[in-house]
């Protein structure tokens, strides 16, 4: 359906016919100098860079990089000179290669009660990029206590997690990922904080699976017989991503999906998660390929998501960082030059301690940490010709000067201390000093393909009024637009009108999205449901035994008695009964108030036998008057009467009705 025909398939903007190494409107890059219009940045030296930055303090003790490409040496230099956050994808990056013992100290501190913390649990998910990060700190320091350590919080933190982030789509999780931009940048207006949590996004669900491949190779290390099935799991979870959230007519993954019933799928790309895809090998070595070619890159930087709710953000070095050896990985030498130069042209102006790093050790010199050593798999675009070395970079109990002659990708030597040795790999046991030498055959790299675009915005939210249960109209009906109809969750048809009628015998989920010009699909609006008499059940909290009302909350009697108080030592456990016409699957959902400034959770459990967890995140501290919707879990109802109950977690919560709908 979405066509991305204003995407130009194109490289002579990466490789131009002057001799630099990237250019755009805004700048130009070369081996020792940015230009920004009339302004130069040229690098004198791996210590100064005219009119943007200057040292005299060089550390001897921290790694060094040196090459005929002076603005590599002196970005390399200032970011190692730089103070890092230490965040787990920077750490993941190349601060764990870095500064060990510092990026151990930054993920112990986000630990709390022994499970990586959340900032408001649930709604974000996080634990993955925590498990990457560790993985990669035991790789490079081989610290068996570390592993250990490791290892049992992130087992503590899934057993903690795994019941309140499964979602509508079982193996995938919930969850919104914690590097998104903006929230007005990557969600739709209408979405509240129960329906960013329940997008099943891409990110987080790589995150998610390279944790379990984290766990199997960490109980390997460890001698533990659990391997096997935290690598089944990845395996299943790959499947599943692969399945659902790849789009095959773009050639990558998209943004998430969502909606509450039946989700769809955002037609918009996330550039960090399709790179981390690359990276885990979750997407196939063809994906991955497609990935890299096909995902749009704007002339100054790839963007995090695109197209976009809004105009697109100055571009984040992470992102381009990731894009890069993502790039690398995949063998394309023109977003590689792409990658570098936007890094580049950020670095001037800001702090990046990790990422220009990152672009160097697993970009250009193709360094892969495992438990067992180092492979090397470099790749040197063909402007940046003679010899590269990474001096003084100390790894577990070894300090390596590593030196790359020549471009390419193909290795025509690699020696350890002037000895010729096959693969390219470095053992984890190796001690004392060493000399590393690789020789590059001088190969022409294939021209890769690349998508170079210009900023797009996607289409505005559809404002649809249901007048009548199947009958709607959009109210911003756009000439020229069509809009998509999908019926629980399936697409149906396209119209091109501002009216749509629908009537189902069944209940039904309607949601319609924009398309702009046949090219680009915009989120929907809030899905609509058209439920016939006696399909959905509705269980006002006033019809519940035993009860407390809120008078102490809501000092409105009578609309106090329409709640009542799930608290640790009120109702810390209710029963109530709901009769099903038939048997089978049915959505649920509880109505509820929340003024707490903290997300409560409740057990659900039907018929005695526990199905979930209702989270009710809270959106106004000290409202408890006003009703939101958890979000919604499916259950199996039998015939008649059903015993349902919700047991208490956590936090005071008001509880207004039940609500079921026959799935």
């Amino acid at each position: 359906m979405l066509l991305m025909s204003a995407i130009l398939a194109s490289c002579h903007k990466v490789l131009p016919e002057k001799d630099t190494v990237y250019d755009c409107d805004a700048f130009e890059v070369y081996t020792d100098s940015i230009i920004r219009g009339s302004k130069i940045y040229k690098a004198l030296s791996h210590t100064e860079i005219t009119n943007a930055w200057h040292t005299d303090n060089v550390d001897p003790a921290l790694p060094s990089y040196r090459s005929p490409q002076l603005m590599a040496d002196a970005l390399f230099c200032k970011a190692m000179h730089e103070s890092a956050y230490f965040t787990p994808l920077q750490i993941y990056l190349s601060l764990a290669a870095l500064h060990p013992a510092k990026s151990m100290e930054a993920l112990r501190a986000l630990v709390v009660k022994g499970r990586v913390a959340r900032t408001d649990f649930p709604i974000t998910a996080s634990n993955g990029a925590w498990a990457a990060a560790a993985w990669e700190i035991y790789c490079v320091t081989g610290d068996r206590k570390w592993l250990r350590e490791a290892y049992d919080v992130l087992i503590s933190t899934l057993r903690h997690d795994q019941q309140v982030n499964i979602s509508s789509q079982p193996p995938l999780v919930f969850g919104a990922p914690d590097y998104l931009a903006p929230i007005a940048d990557y969600y739709p207006g209408w979405m509240k904080p129960i329906d960013r949590f329940q997008t099943i996004s891409t990110g987080v669900n790589a995150l998610h699976t390279y944790t379990y491949d984290v766990l199997s190779e960490m109980a390997s290390e460890l001698g533990l017989k659990d391997a096997a099935d935290y690598k089944k799991t990845a395996n299943s979870l790959r499947g599943a991503i692969n399945d659902l959230l790849w789009i095959p007519n773009l050639g990558y993954y998209g943004q998430y999906m969502y909606g509450t019933y039946y989700p769809i799928l955002s037609q918009a790309t996330d550039q960090i998660a399709n790179s981390l895809c690359v990276l885990f090998d979750i997407a196939t070595p063809e994906m991955a390929t497609s990935i890299v070619a096909r995902s749009p890159m704007l002339p100054q930087g790839t963007p995090l998501v695109y197209p976009s709710i809004n105009t697109p953000k100055t571009s984040s070095p992470l992102v381009q960082a990731l894009r890069g050896i993502s790039a690398a990985k995949t063998r394309n030498e023109n977003a590689v030059i792409a990658s570098i130069g936007s890094l580049w042209n950020i670095a001037l102006d800001h702090p990046i301690p990790a990422e220009s790093q990152a672009m160097v050790l697993k970009g250009l010199l193709g360094m892969q940490f495992t438990s067992k050593g180092i492979t090397f798999a470099p790749i040197i675009p063909y402007h940046f010709t003679g010899k590269k070395t990474l001096h003084n970079f100390h790894y577990r109990d070894a300090e390596l000067s590593i030196s790359v002659q020549g471009t390419g990708d193909k290795i025509a030597g690699f020696f350890i201390d002037s000895i010729s040795t096959s693969p390219a790999f470095i053992p984890a046991n190796i001690t004392g000093k060493h000399q590393i030498d690789i020789t590059l055959s001088g190969n022409n790299l294939p021209l890769n393909q690349i998508s170079m675009v210009e900023p797009v915005t996607l289409p505005t939210v559809p404002d649809v009024k249901w007048t009548l249960p199947g009958t709607a109209t959009i109210k911003n009906f756009k000439s020229g637009y069509s809009y998509g109809v999908y019926i629980n969750g399936t697409f149906l048809e396209e119209i091109q009108t501002a009216s749509y009628s629908y009537t189902p015998t069944v209940p039904t989920v309607v949601t319609i999205t924009p398309i702009a010009e046949q090219e680009y699909v915009g989120f929907a609006s809030r899905s609509h449901v058209i439920a016939p008499e006696g399909t959905e059940i509705n269980i006002p909290a006033s019809s519940i035994t035993p009860r407390r009302t809120p008078l102490h909350l809501i000092k409105h009697r009578e609309t106090a008695t329409k709640y009542i108080e799930l608290a640790a030592r009120h109702n810390t456990r209710i029963t109530f009964y709901a009769n099903a016409p038939e048997e089978g699957e049915y959505f649920i959902n509880i109505g509820y108030s929340n003024g707490t400034g903290e997300t409560a959770m409740r057990t659900l459990s039907v018929n005695g036998t526990d199905c979930g967890i209702l989270v009710c995140p809270s959106l106004d501290r000290n409202d408890w008057v006003t009703v939101h919707p958890s979000n919604t879990l499916t259950v199996k109802l039998n015939e008649g009467p059903n015993q349902l109950a919700l047991t208490y977690i956590n936090t005071t919560v008001l509880l207004n009705k039940i609500t079921l709908l026959k799935k």
